[in-house]
């Protein structure tokens, strides 16, 4: 690498690192690097919305983290799918956009000490980046580059399910990021001309375009260089030698709720005793580095179905994947641009308060944990997920090498509260697939099965199947409390020239998907590092 110096050193290349690397390469006077571990996004598998289940699956985008084993599920070691490629987990998700419930923002700033994040602040970033193809209003922005698409067409089992949400008395809603989450209807996603719209798509190759700005994958992060209590620079694996690259101005840690505590471990950052006990020389004693891990735990309800309607793989199906195959590879358009995670629900357990606090997701198929299990037949899949848990977890170091993997110990379900909100809502979308509108099709229940037939029953078997939803977070949270590791302009505490802006920074997870909030909270830190640069 010729040039080892730049303005700022922008360290994964994930919805936050692009966004950000956008946002200060518009001033000309200033340079950009982007590093990120993995490789190049460019696959048909990360841009076709149909092989989504391969996007989450396929080793070359994927760290494949695993977590301990987890105590409170049957001491089950659980698969952390995370993106390691060009944009990240957003090239490898669900593509679902959501923001959340607006209190979760305001409690960010009222509870948490993270000032200037409320609702009213972070709508403005929202809107700014978005393209929503219905069009503008008070909530929604256009001409952004993130776009937000309605999924079209929908399956026919997914119009029962909304049918079936009617015949229960559950309420519609058309818009989930719109005025109130509660209710039933279809996702929109993050699609652009039925294809992915990632934030590599949105973000940086536009930024690549300019001159000031570059990227460089296969580059692992050892360490943060720091001197004198400020950071200037990191340590590099590239090109198969160690290199130090200068930051004149900041280093951006923008690896996720994973990777980020562990390079700020890495670079004697964090619980001093910890770092001692890991064989990492202590720069700066910080307690809350890693901690405060919180993610949505999700599980299943299931039925086998006597059509061939759903998408999945049987010798009736066989001339329909033909005809797919083929709309696609001619013409680049029919099934194969539809996301298959279709509709879903935000709906209140018998332990919630003023808000949702349960997330369902409905799949025309037969869904098996992060699609790894092929299973052929027809049916269909209904998600539900406990959005805010009181459980809390960590990220700590096993070897000093960043290359190994750190520690993941979510502790799922240590609270009692936790099973009974999952319980609760395991019984709600049993119900919901048992509806009438799915008697014309429903052949038998696969999960939880016929031999389920009590809660005691139910909660057994939360704690046999539930897996991740995908939304790891707050490892790094900002805020003033105890743990807090980041200030509220995303600022790494007791440290000069160094910032943390990904969605380890939430101080408590939001009620929904995390990609667009990382990419507000990506879109207003970079104003921010702007300001404070100037």
């Amino acid at each position: 690498m010729s040039d080892l110096e730049f303005d700022y050193v922008v360290c994964g290349a994930g919805s936050a690192g692009c966004t950000v690397a956008e946002r200060l390469s518009r001033d000309p006077s200033v340079s950009v690097l982007v590093l990120e571990a993995g490789g190049s996004d460019n696959s048909p598998i990360i841009r076709t919305p149909m092989l989504l289940q391969y996007a989450v699956t396929g080793e070359q985008f994927n760290w494949g983290y695993w977590t301990e084993p987890q105590k409170h599920l049957n001491d089950r070691k659980l698969l952390w799918p995370r993106g390691k490629t060009l944009g990240g987990s957003s090239s490898i998700n669900a593509m679902h956009y959501m923001r959340g419930a607006k209190e979760n923002y305001d409690e960010w700033e009222q509870v948490y000490g993270a000032e200037g994040w409320g609702w009213n602040n972070a709508l403005p970033a929202f809107r700014e980046v978005q393209h929503q193809t219905r069009g503008e209003s008070e909530l929604h922005g256009t001409g952004g580059p993130l776009w937000v698409s309605d999924i079209a067409p929908l399956n026919p089992l997914t119009e029962d399910f909304l049918k079936a949400a009617d015949q229960l008395q559950y309420k519609r809603n058309a818009d989930f990021n719109g005025p109130a989450q509660e209710g039933f209807g279809p996702y929109q996603v993050t699609q652009k001309n039925g294809k992915r719209c990632s934030a590599a798509d949105a973000f940086l190759r536009p930024a690549l375009e300019r001159e000031n700005c570059s990227v460089r994958t296969g580059a692992m992060v050892r360490r943060v260089v720091l001197e004198n209590g400020r950071a200037t620079g990191v340590e590099v694996d590239l090109d198969g030698e160690t290199v130090v690259i200068t930051a004149r101005k900041e280093v951006i840690l923008s690896g996720g709720a994973i990777n980020s505590p562990q390079t700020l471990l890495l670079s004697g950052i964090g619980p001093a005793n910890e770092l001692r006990e890991a064989g990492v020389s202590v720069e700066h004693d910080l307690p809350g580095v890693g901690k405060n891990l919180q993610d949505h735990l999700d599980v299943t309800a299931q039925v086998w179905t006597k059509s061939a309607t759903s998408i999945g793989n049987s010798l009736r199906s066989l001339p329909q994947h033909m005809y797919m195959v083929a709309r696609w590879a001619l013409r680049g358009d029919g099934p194969f641009t539809v996301n298959p995670v279709q509709g879903g629900a935000f709906i209140k357990s018998a332990y919630a308060g003023d808000l949702p606090d349960l997330q369902l997701v409905f799949i025309p198929a037969i869904s098996n944990p992060h699609g790894m299990e092929k299973t052929s037949g027809h049916g269909i899949t209904l998600h539900v997920c406990q959005l805010y848990p009181k459980s809390r977890g960590e990220i700590t170091l096993k070897s000093t090498d960043p290359h190994d993997h750190p520690a993941i110990q979510p502790n799922y379900l240590e609270e009692e509260w936790d099973l009974d909100v999952m319980t609760d809502g395991l019984a709600k979308v049993r119900d919901i697939l048992n509806a009438p509108a799915f008697d014309h099709d429903r052949k038998a229940e696969r999960y939880p099965g016929p031999d389920v037939a009590t809660m005691a029953d139910l909660r057994d078997d939360v704690r046999a199947r539930a897996e991740t939803l995908y939304h790891p977070t707050s490892t790094c949270a900002m805020g003033s409390g105890e743990l807090a590791v980041t200030d509220s302009r995303c600022r790494v505490k007791g440290v000069d020239g160094l910032r943390v802006v990904d969605a380890s920074v939430m101080p408590r997870l939001v009620g929904g998907n995390t990609n667009a909030p990382t990419i507000m909270i990506a879109t207003r830190a970079a104003a921010m590092i702007a300001e404070d640069n100037a």
